[in-house]
């Protein structure tokens, strides 16, 4: 992780280390699986940053930013006024905090103290994502709890956060090792649980079957490969994903032919996905909630000929239907069998989309479908 500081006292032991080589996500994750209790601090130029950690977990955070201090932050967000603020910040003396003083002043309620604080430490941690240089320094030592405030914060949230706000290619791209990278869940579900995964990270998520590389990854979503390559390189360092390893290679191994056949398929079934999730979004605007029954008058129209294909599947998350479940569903078939299936049913599907939408809505809002359904089946070469 860094350097040990050979002139570190005989109870604290220093850590430093470049910021280049260890980014600030993969730094709070290391230190959440290895449970230590410490400070970390983090530099770059005239900013200077420190996270207070217990057993692994962030409680704390304060910077040498002045407008990053709880009364700045309280003014700037319009929670005080700058009169409130200056006549508080006289009155700090040694075991008097400002925000108690503003509590006794009757400038902040009580319950908005504590929300207060974790706003301030979130904002500076936030900002602190966003640094691709510097230097860091761990001292693991025991904290005096009644020097710093324990807030109760989610570091994995917060670490999954702050990779939502990188911008930085190359640090991402160094995360998750190369595009040929082929990525394995893990099965740690207890992470899972903590995350407040979104439904494009949670979509991401599910094409991470120990097959496809990063690449192919990029291919079958429909964010852009930048976006995709941040949530995977957030699942990573979260532990929820990893890189394949010789041993998940060998475990492909006769089975590489129908599992690339599935890859192919699956690659297929997300661009008619696609598709079907632009038209529902358009048609949401139109008909509001009212576009889940529009479309599963679709579906049931469409399961008349296909049935079981369709046992357990809608359009109702986001127009998407789901490719586990239709896999699933026509599992004892032979590949070509369910790839032949599969797309035959979607494009009767498409087909009856467009014709709902030309009874029932009439020619301008077709004529938007049948664009969509253009793109569409141009990308998918048909």
């Amino acid at each position: 992780m860094g350097d040990l500081d050979p002139l570190g006292g005989a109870e604290d032991l220093t850590i430093r280390g470049e910021i280049e080589t260890s980014s600030v996500p993969e730094l709070l994750r290391s230190l959440l699986g290895s449970s230590e209790t410490g400070i970390l601090t983090l530099r770059r130029g005239d900013a200077t940053k420190s996270i207070f950690i217990q057993q692994g977990r962030v409680v704390y955070a304060a910077s040498n930013n002045a407008d990053e201090r709880l009364g700045e932050s309280l003014v700037i967000r319009g929670k005080i006024t700058a009169r409130q603020f200056l006549e508080a910040s006289k009155m700090i003396r040694t075991g008097r905090r400002l925000g108690g003083i503003l509590v006794e002043m009757e400038a902040l309620d009580p319950e908005d103290l504590m929300p207060a604080v974790e706003q301030q430490v979130h904002d500076i941690l936030m900002e602190l994502f966003d640094w691709t240089h510097g230097e860091y320094e761990l001292v693991i030592k025991d904290m005096d709890p009644d020097q710093v405030l324990s807030l109760h914060i989610s570091t994995e949230n917060l670490i999954l956060e702050g990779i939502r706000r990188s911008r930085s290619f190359s640090q991402v791209i160094r995360g998750i090792g190369d595009i040929d990278a082929v990525l394995v869940p893990t099965g740690t579900t207890e992470v899972l649980y903590k995350l407040e995964l979104t439904a494009e990270e949670q979509e991401i998520l599910s094409h991470v079957n120990g097959r496809a590389t990063v690449e192919q990854i990029c291919d079958v979503s429909y964010l852009s490969n930048f976006e995709t390559c941040r949530i995977l390189w957030a699942l990573k360092v979260l532990g929820v994903i990893r890189r394949s390893g010789a041993e998940d290679v060998a475990a492909v191994g006769s089975n590489a032919l129908e599992q690339q056949r599935e890859m192919d398929l699956e690659a297929i079934v997300e661009k008619f996905n696609q598709m079907f999730s632009r038209i529902y979004h358009f048609l949401r605007g139109r008909l509001g909630d009212g576009v889940d029954g529009f479309m599963e008058t679709c579906m049931e129209e469409v399961s008349r000929q296909y049935g079981a294909l369709f046992d357990g599947v809608d359009l109702k998350t986001y127009g998407r239907a789901d490719y586990e479940q239709m896999l699933a569903n026509v599992a004892d078939l032979p590949p070509e069998q369910r790839k032949s299936l599969m797309v035959a049913a979607l494009n009767e599907l498409v087909f009856v989309i467009q014709l709902a939408v030309r009874t029932r809505r009439g020619a301008q809002e077709e004529a938007v479908i049948s664009g969509i359904i253009k793109d569409g089946l141009r990308r998918l070469g048909s």
